[in-house]
C-alpha cells in the first residue's frame, strides 16, 4: 500500500501521513505563574525550618507577582481572542482584572476572576486540543529514511483559518423556513431513518408493526428524501383515494406530526450542513419564497463572514459575534447559544478551525526507536478487539436466541435490546475484559511486587515480548485492525530529537478507532478523498456506519465522520438527520439470521453483513475506553512505565475528593499550605494534571503557584458539592514538561505537541 510504510521490523505498518496537534500558546507561558521560592518557603514552614513571617512574606510576593502576570495575560489580545471564541462572558472577568491591577484587594471576587483566567490559560498553553487558533492542527509526513524530524516553521502561527456554522444553528434556521407553506412544499419529506415501510406496514424498533392506510403508504413510499413534497403530491394524485393536493399535503403534515416523516429540510449533522441548506433553498419553486429564504441565508452568511474577518482583533471579534447572534435571533427567534456550561456541546453559532503554519517530516529513525514497544501495544490492541468480538458475539447470540423464539428477528429489536449491555449501568462484557486486560499488564510489569512509592519501572521490548501475554489469532472485526496512538515527544529542541536525546510518551491508544475520520481533521487536509480511499483500502468497503441522533454525546457536525466511501452504508436505528438515501439501511428493515453457524444481518435487497460488523462501531468505543494499562498499589500510586524510550504509562496517584482534605480549606494562605502538605504526603511533583471523575477534562495544576493551588481547592470543593465526597481524583505527572516542548515557531518559542498516527495490523479482521 502506497499510503503506508513498515513500522520497523514488526510486521505492522504506519500511514505516511499523520496529524500533529499542538497548543496555540507557547509552553513557557506556564512558567509565568510558577512560584518555586514560595513553595520552598511553604515546605520549610511545614517542617518547622522557618517561621510563619518568612513564609508570609514569600507568599505575599508570589501572590503579587501572579496577580501582575494574570493582569498582563488578561490584557493580551491573543488570549482575549481565544476566550472570546469560547465564552464571551469571561471577558467581563478579564476586564475587571485589568482594571484592578495587581494591587487590587484580594477579596473573593478578585480570586474568582483569577481562577477563571488561569483555567483558560492552562488550557491554551498546556493541552493539545484542536480548537481554533489556540489548538491548531497540521498534516505531517512520515518517511522511512532521513532525520528523526525535520521542521520548517512558516512566518506566522497559522496558514489557514476556517469559520463554519454549527449544524444546529442551520437546523434552527431551516425550522423557521419550513414553517412557510410555500417553502415547505419544496422541501423533500423523508421517512425517518430508523423506519422501514413494507407494503402497508411500518416496522419500528422495539414497537409493534404500525399499519397505515393505502393513501399513507402511497405517500410514504415516495418520500425518499430526494423528491420535493410538491413532486410527491403530484405523483400520488388520483391514487389510493387521494383526490386533491390539499388532501395530500394534509396527509403529509399528519405523517410528520406522528414522527413518521421528517419534513423540515433534514440537514445532516456534518460540516457540510451549510452546503446542503444552500441546495435546498435553490430548489424552492416559488420565486418570492425562494428570494426571502435566500435573503435570510445571505444575512447569516454575511454575519458569519464578518466574524471570520475579525481574526486577530478581539474587540472586533466580540462585536461580530454579537451581531451574528442578534441576526440569528431576529431570523429564528432563538438564542444564539445553547447548552451553557457543557463541554463538547457545540454551544455557539459558529466555530473556527485552523491549520498551523509549519511543515514537518518524521523520519524512520524516530519510529524505529519506538517500534518494539509500539508492537507490544498494538499486539495488546489486537487481543482486546478479539476478546471484545468474542464476548459481544456471545452476548448478541443470547439476545438473538431469546428473540427468535417469537419469530423472525429484526435488527432494530436486537439493536434496541443490546444498548443495555453496551452502555447500561449493570455488568457489561467490556467490564470483565477491561479488568482482565489491566490484570495482564500488571502481571507483565510485575506490579504486584513493586515496592510502594517506586517512581519508575523500565523494561526493554525484547524482554517483554517473549511472554506472549496478548496473543490473538486476528483482530475481532474489520476496523479492529487499525489503531491510532497519540505520541508526545519529550525533547528540548528539534536538534535534541535528531541527536537521539528524547523520550516518547504514549498519551492514549485509540484502539480500533480511525481518528483521522473526523471533519475537524479532514477539512485541514489538501486531499480528503485520498484519505478516504486509504481508509477503505485498509478496512475494506461496505462498512456499516450508524447514524447518530442530534443529542448523541460529544458528537457534533464539527467532529462527524467524514471519510465514508460510496460503498459504505448508513444504519438507521433511531431518528437521525441527514441520511443519504442511496446508502441508508433502516435497522427495522433488516433481519438477523444464522448462516453457517454465524449471525448475519441481511438488508431488504439481500446483502448481508456479519452481525459483529454491524455493531463494530459501538464495540470500538469500548476498545478505546478499555485500553488501560496496569493498576495502582494499595496507596493508589502507580509508577511511570518505560519500555526502551517509549513511556507507556505516566506516574499517577489515585485518591478521592474527601481523602485530599482540601474541600473545606478556606483562605488563600490556608489553601496554599494545605496543597503543599497534600503534595508532600503523596510525593507529587510540582507540575501535574488533575482529573476529577465528575469532570470531562483534566486540568493542569502548578502546585508551586498560589493561584493554581486556590483553583485546585475550589475544584475539589465544587466536585464534592455536585457529586459527593467519593468523587475520584487522579493526579498524573506532567510529561513532557515545558522545557521538553520541541516544536518551534518562527520566533523560536516552543509548543507542546501530540503526534497522532494510524497503524495497521498485517492481519485482516473478522472471524475465520
Amino acid at each position: 500500500m502506497n499510503h503506508r510504510m513498515p513500522l520497523g521490523g514488526t510486521g505492522w505498518s504506519v500511514w505516511r501521513e499523520a496529524l500533529l496537534r499542538s497548543t496555540g500558546f507557547p509552553a513557557d507561558g506556564l512558567d509565568r505563574l510558577s512560584a518555586p521560592a514560595c513553595a520552598a518557603a511553604a515546605d520549610a514552614l511545614l517542617t518547622g525550618e522557618i517561621g510563619a513571617e518568612v513564609f508570609d512574606k514569600a507568599l505575599e510576593q508570589a501572590v503579587h507577582e501572579s496577580a501582575r502576570e494574570l493582569g498582563d495575560i488578561a490584557a493580551d489580545p491573543l488570549f482575549r481572542e481565544a476566550v472570546t471564541w469560547q465564552n464571551r462572558g469571561v471577558l467581563v472577568s478579564l476586564d475587571a482584572l485589568v482594571r484592578g491591577g495587581p494591587t487590587q484587594k484580594r477579596d473573593p471576587r478578585r480570586r474568582e476572576r483569577e481562577r477563571i483566567a488561569v483555567k483558560y490559560w492552562q488550557r491554551y498553553c498546556a493541552k493539545n486540543e484542536t480548537v481554533g487558533f489556540f489548538g491548531p492542527v497540521t498534516w505531517v509526513k512520515c518517511a522511512p529514511d532521513g532525520p528523526a524530524v525535520t521542521v520548517a516553521p512558516g512566518p506566522g502561527l497559522l496558514s489557514d483559518r476556517r469559520v463554519r456554522f454549527e449544524d444546529w444553528a442551520l437546523r434552527s434556521f431551516m425550522e423557521v423556513l419550513a414553517g412557510d407553506p410555500l417553502i415547505r412544499r419544496s422541501l423533500p419529506p423523508v421517512l425517518q431513518a430508523h423506519l422501514a415501510l413494507e407494503g402497508r406496514t411500518i416496522r419500528r424498533p422495539a414497537q409493534p408493526p404500525l399499519p397505515v392506510s393505502a393513501a399513507e403508504a402511497a405517500l410514504l413510499s415516495r418520500c425518499d428524501g430526494r423528491r420535493r413534497a410538491s413532486d410527491v403530491v403530484a405523483d400520488v394524485l388520483g391514487q389510493a383515494g387521494i383526490r386533491t393536493e390539499e388532501d395530500a399535503y394534509l396527509l403529509l403534515e399528519r405523517l410528520a406530526e406522528r414522527g413518521l416523516l421528517s419534513w423540515r429540510g433534514d440537514l445532516p449533522q456534518s460540516a457540510h450542513a451549510e452546503e446542503r441548506l444552500g441546495e435546498l433553498l435553490a430548489r424552492i419553486e416559488d420565486p418570492a419564497a425562494r428570494e426571502r429564504a435566500m435573503a435570510g441565508f445571505g444575512r447569516l452568511g454575511a454575519a458569519r463572514d464578518r466574524v471570520a474577518r475579525s481574526a486577530g482583533d478581539p474587540e472586533a471579534l466580540a462585536a461580530a459575534m454579537d451581531a451574528l447572534s442578534a441576526e440569528f435571533t431576529e431570523l429564528t427567534g432563538t438564542a444564539g447559544e445553547r447548552r451553557a456550561g457543557q463541554t463538547y456541546a457545540a454551544r455557539g453559532l459558529v466555530y473556527e478551525d485552523t491549520t498551523r503554519d509549519v511543515q514537518v517530516t518524521f523520519g524512520g529513525s524516530l519510529l524505529e526507536g519506538i517500534a518494539g514497544p509500539l508492537e507490544l501495544m498494538l499486539d495488546a490492541a489486537r487481543w482486546l478487539t478479539a476478546e471484545l468480538a468474542h464476548a459481544y458475539g456471545q452476548a448478541l447470540r443470547e439476545l438473538f436466541e431469546e428473540l427468535r423464539a417469537d419469530g423472525p428477528v429484526r435488527l432494530s429489536d436486537l439493536w434496541y435490546l443490546a444498548q443495555g449491555m453496551m452502555f447500561g449501568a449493570g455488568p457489561r462484557p467490556v467490564d470483565a475484559i477491561a479488568e482482565e486486560f489491566a490484570r495482564r499488564w500488571s502481571e507483565l510489569f510485575g506490579l504486584a511486587d513493586v515496592a510502594p512509592g517506586t517512581a519508575e519501572l523500565t523494561f526493554t521490548a525484547r524482554e517483554l515480548s517473549a511472554s506472549k501475554v496478548f496473543a490473538a489469532a486476528r483482530p475481532g472485526w474489520s476496523a479492529g485492525r487499525l489503531h491510532s496512538p497519540d505520541l508526545q515527544i519529550c525533547a528540548e529542541s528539534v536538534e535534541a530529537v535528531n541527536r537521539g536525546d528524547y523520550l516518547v510518551v504514549m498519551g492514549e491508544m485509540h484502539a480500533a478507532w480511525a481518528t483521522f475520520d473526523c471533519s475537524v481533521f479532514t477539512l485541514a487536509h489538501p486531499d480528503p478523498g485520498a484519505l478516504r480511499d486509504a481508509l477503505t483500502a485498509d478496512l475494506g468497503p461496505r462498512r456499516i456506519r450508524p447514524l447518530y441522533p442530534v443529542d448523541w454525546p460529544r458528537y457534533t457536525g464539527r467532529v462527524s465522520h467524514s471519510l465514508s466511501h460510496p460503498t459504505d452504508r448508513d444504519l438507521g436505528w433511531t431518528a437521525a438527520p441527514g441520511a443519504d438515501p442511496d446508502r441508508l439501511l433502516p435497522a427495522a428493515g433488516m433481519l438477523v439470521t444464522e448462516e453457517g453457524g454465524d449471525l448475519v444481518a441481511t438488508a431488504a435487497g439481500g446483502r448481508s453483513w456479519p452481525l459483529i460488523e454491524v455493531f463494530s462501531q459501538l464495540v470500538s468505543m469500548h476498545a478505546v475506553d478499555g485500553f488501560k494499562l496496569g493498576g495502582a498499589d494499595r496507596h493508589g500510586h502507580s509508577p511511570r512505565i518505560t519500555i526502551d524510550r517509549l513511556v507507556v504509562a505516566r506516574r499517577t496517584w489515585r485518591t478521592t475528593v474527601h481523602a485530599t482534605g482540601l474541600a473545606d480549606v478556606k483562605g488563600e494562605r490556608a489553601r496554599y499550605l494545605a496543597v503543599r502538605g497534600w503534595r508532600q504526603r503523596l510525593g507529587l511533583p510540582d507540575r501535574v494534571f488533575v482529573k476529577l471523575s465528575s469532570e470531562t477534562k483534566p486540568t493542569y495544576v502548578d502546585l508551586t503557584s498560589p493561584v493554581f493551588c486556590d483553583l485546585l481547592c475550589s475544584m475539589v470543593r465544587s466536585a464534592r458539592q455536585a457529586a459527593g465526597q467519593d468523587v475520584r481524583l487522579v493526579v498524573s505527572e506532567m510529561l513532557p514538561t515545558p522545557d521538553q516542548a520541541w516544536l518551534p515557531d518562527a520566533a523560536g518559542r516552543r509548543y507542546f505537541t501530540e503526534l497522532r498516527m494510524h497503524m495497521v495490523d498485517p492481519l485482516q479482521g473478522g472471524a475465520g
